[in-house]
C-alpha cells in the first residue's frame, strides 16, 4: 500500500472515529439528563420537592457536565436547600465517579426558618463506597467564616471483630480557620485555627440506612450498640489547645454520650487572659496556673500539656468530674423523616 494511500486510510479511519465519539457524547448527555430527571422523580414520589430552572450539558470532547441552574431540594421533613448553581461531571468513557461543585448563596432552612451563606467554591466527588467533599472560603452571618473545609467517608470491607460491632465506614472532617461568632467573654481568638476529628464507624447501618429515612437509620444502630471511634480529636483555639482520642454514642434517650482523653496546652495563657479580663479573681488565675504547670507533661512536640478527660453526658459538658456548662439535646423530633 503506498504512503498516499495509508494516509487517507489513516484519515477516513479518524474522521469516522470522531463522528463515533461525538454521537456517543451526545447521545451520553442525554441519557445523563433522562437519569437526573428519573431520580428527581423518584424522589418526588417519595414526598420529596426537587426542581430547578434549566439543565446545560457541555464538556465535550473530554468531560460530560450537567449544569443545573437555581436548584432546590425539599425533603419530607421540610428542610430545604437553594443554591444559583450545581455542577455535576463525569467522564463519559469511564464514568466510575460523579464530581459535583457549587458556589454563591447557599441557603438551607426549615418551616420558613432560613441560613444562607456565600461560599467560593464547594466540590465533592461521589464513587464506589467513598465521598469526599472540600469547601473553600465560606462567608456567614454573625462574623461566622471557614477559610477550608475537608470531609472524606469510604466505606471498609467487612471484617470479623471481637466485640461483634466490626468498623464499617472510616471517616475524617477538618477544618481550618474558622472564625466564630462573637462571644459573650473574650478570653479566646475570634479565630479557631484548626479543627479536626476522625474515625471508624463501629456496627452496621440496618437496612432503614436507605434515604429518606436516616434519623431511623442512626436510632436503630445506636440501639444495636453502634458506636463512633474517635482515633484522633483535635482543636486549635488559641490560646488554647487539645488533641486526644475517645469514643462517641447515644444514650437510651438518643442524647450525645461522649468520652475523651485529651492533653490541653496553653493552660498558662488562658490563666493570665482569664485574670486579666476579670473572669476570675487574678490571684486565683495565678495559683491555678502554678498548680497546672505542676501537673504539665511534654506532650508529643515537646510543649507543655496537662490530662483533660472530658465527658458529655445527661445534657452535661464535663472536664474531669466538674460540670461545665450545658450541653444541647439533639431535638430527634424536629428532623424525623419518618
Amino acid at each position: 500500500m503506498s504512503a498516499r494511500r495509508l494516509s487517507l486510510v489513516l484519515g477516513a479511519a479518524l474522521v469516522v472515529a470522531a463522528v463515533a465519539y461525538t454521537l456517543y457524547w451526545f447521545h451520553a448527555a442525554g441519557q445523563a439528563r433522562s437519569q437526573l430527571e428519573r431520580w428527581a422523580e423518584t424522589r418526588r414520589a417519595a414526598g420529596w420537592n426537587v426542581a430547578w430552572d434549566d439543565i446545560t450539558a457541555s464538556g465535550f470532547p473530554g468531560r460530560l457536565s450537567l449544569t443545573l441552574g437555581n436548584p432546590s431540594v425539599t425533603i419530607p421533613a421540610g428542610i430545604h436547600w437553594q443554591a444559583p448553581i450545581l455542577t455535576l461531571k463525569t467522564a463519559p468513557l469511564w464514568p466510575r465517579a460523579v464530581h459535583l461543585s457549587t458556589q454563591g448563596r447557599q441557603t438551607i432552612g426549615r418551616d420558613g426558618r432560613d441560613w444562607s451563606c456565600d461560599v467560593a467554591v464547594l466540590t465533592a466527588t461521589l464513587a464506589a463506597g467513598t465521598l469526599d467533599a472540600h469547601l473553600h472560603g465560606l462567608r456567614g452571618p454573625d462574623s461566622l467564616s471557614i477559610e477550608d473545609m475537608a470531609l472524606s467517608i469510604a466505606a471498609l470491607p467487612p471484617r470479623p471483630d471481637p466485640s461483634g460491632h466490626p468498623a464499617s465506614w472510616r471517616f475524617a472532617l477538618s477544618a481550618r480557620e474558622i472564625g466564630v461568632p462573637k462571644l459573650p467573654f473574650a478570653d479566646f481568638d475570634p479565630t479557631i485555627t484548626m479543627a479536626e476529628i476522625s474515625g471508624r464507624v463501629m456496627g452496621i447501618f440496618p437496612p432503614s440506612a436507605s434515604w429518606p429515612r436516616p434519623v431511623t437509620a442512626i436510632i436503630d444502630w445506636s440501639k444495636q450498640g453502634g458506636v463512633l471511634e474517635l482515633e484522633r480529636v483535635a482543636l486549635d483555639w488559641p490560646p488554647m489547645g487539645l488533641e486526644g482520642n475517645g469514643t462517641a454514642a447515644l444514650d437510651p434517650n438518643g442524647q450525645p454520650l461522649i468520652a475523651l482523653s485529651t492533653q490541653m496546652r496553653g493552660f498558662d495563657a488562658l490563666m493570665d487572659r482569664l485574670g486579666q479580663s476579670g473572669a476570675i479573681d487574678p490571684a486565683v488565675a495565678r495559683t491555678t496556673k502554678t498548680i497546672l504547670a505542676l501537673m504539665a507533661k511534654p506532650d508529643a512536640r515537646g510543649r507543655p500539656a496537662i490530662p483533660a478527660p472530658i465527658t458529655v453526658q445527661e445534657g452535661g459538658l464535663y472536664l474531669g468530674p466538674a460540670r461545665i456548662a450545658a450541653f444541647p439535646a439533639i431535638p430527634w423530633a424536629d428532623f424525623s423523616m419518618d
